[in-house]
């Protein structure tokens, strides 16, 4: 028997009546003076990003909520034009319907815990999930009904990514097939999804992979409903040498060619941090100075962790703020240390910072809209629930700014 799982339900108090909005970050500075992290909110940003996939892609994007469930930037993108997203959990799910009640949820994890996909079924009316594995398979068909979309997911990792994706999920192209005729035979209806990895530097990547997914469907012999070609979209940090995002979206569209090989579900993809990067900055302060090494009030147990996680490869664009003052043009190369206790807590790159860098002086990192709130800790205390709007005519985050 189905069994069904009870969800909290979400704080749906109205963010944006509580978040203070400025012109600027420097006016954050200037009226706060903060010494906790504030993340600071670009909507303006976020809607054009939004609006760049929803015109760009050939398709229907879904906003990867895991990148950043924050309320106010899951209605920002709403806002933008995203009406679906994809969910890797029922909270998720709960989150996204209680502050945007007709949108579209996909449960789009290969991993659920027990009842959650039969709650997202019955309370939620979800009907787009994902598996790679019979068991899960099973346990979907057992609860569809003749609108459900199940689609099975194909390992495609490819090396022009940054981070790979396919050693945990997907299955190989011959278990793909029989799973898709699994799905088909019972009636319902069969997708074909795949993830060529976070982070991905070249749009050939997904050449390659929507060529071994015709293939696969070939070989399958049935027709699927969709195809969902997952995120992987890049943000251009500085050093990544990716290309633009448009490129990848032609390459998509070349790549399917007449789409007479996909149902009537079409094409969809599933960009989390290529939605929301730009659309955010972190706001930090210098607490001490140590020789070389410069120690912030935030750090990788908290909005910094994913320049540890990348290997060095992701890295933040930054400017230094110093209300009533001029930093030197001059660079001085820092280490640069989190507040906690732990040694583990430095990042894994130097700075060029100005060299009269002082404690008081504020830093704002651009492009932290993805995996930084979203996997921050409360290790030793420290946490930064602090957000602002950011609403000023031209106002952009540093990367952006010219």
């Amino acid at each position: 028997m189905n069994q069904t799982l009870a969800v909290e339900t979400p704080d749906v108090t109205r963010q944006d009546e509580l978040l203070q909005s400025f012109r600027s970050v420097d006016a954050v500075v200037d009226a706060l003076r903060p010494a906790e992290p504030i993340y600071c909110l670009y909507p303006h940003v976020l809607r054009q990003v939004a609006d760049r996939f929803v015109t760009g892609f050939p398709g229907r994007t879904l906003f990867a909520v895991k990148a950043n469930p924050h309320p106010e930037v899951i209605r920002e993108l709403y806002d933008g034009g995203i009406r679906h997203f994809d969910t890797a959990s029922l909270r998720e799910v709960a989150l996204v319907k209680e502050h945007c009640p007709d949108a579209t949820c996909y449960f789009m994890a290969i991993c659920k815990l027990a009842g959650a996909a039969e709650t997202a079924f019955v309370d939620y009316g979800v009907r787009n999930f994902v598996a790679d594995h019979e068991s899960e398979v099973e346990r979907l068909l057992a609860l569809a009904d003749d609108e459900t979309t199940i689609h099975i997911r194909m390992k495609a990792f490819d090396p022009a990514s940054v981070y790979e994706l396919s050693s945990k999920f997907g299955a190989e192209p011959e278990e793909v097939a029989r799973l898709l005729r699994r799905v088909a035979d019972a009636g319902r209806r069969p997708g074909l999804a795949f993830n060529v990895g976070s982070l991905c530097r070249h749009p050939d990547a997904y050449r390659r992979a929507i060529a071994a997914a015709e293939e696969v469907v070939t070989a399958s012999g049935v027709a699927i409903a969709s195809l969902d070609v997952g995120g992987g979209f890049p943000t251009e940090y500085p050093g990544l040498g990716s290309h633009p995002v448009g490129a990848f979206f032609e390459a998509i569209r070349e790549a399917i060619g007449n789409g007479s090989w996909l149902g009537d579900g079409g094409l969809m993809c599933e960009p989390g941090r290529a939605l929301v990067a730009e659309g955010q900055s972190l706001l930090v302060q210098v607490i001490l100075i140590k020789d070389d090494m410069v120690f912030l009030n935030d750090g990788v147990y908290g909005g910094l962790s994913e320049l540890t996680m990348s290997d060095n490869i992701v890295q933040y664009p930054s400017r230094v703020i110093r209300p009533g003052g001029v930093v030197s043009t001059a660079k001085h190369s820092y280490a640069i240390s989190g507040p906690t206790c732990d040694s583990y807590d430095v990042l894994p790159h130097k700075m060029d910072l100005p060299a009269d860098l002082a404690v008081g002086d504020w830093i704002e990192f651009g492009l932290a809209g993805a995996y930084t709130n979203a996997t921050s800790t409360r290790f030793n205390g420290f946490h930064t629930d602090h957000w602002v709007r950011i609403e000023g005519a031209g106002a952009m985050p540093p990367g952006l700014d010219g």
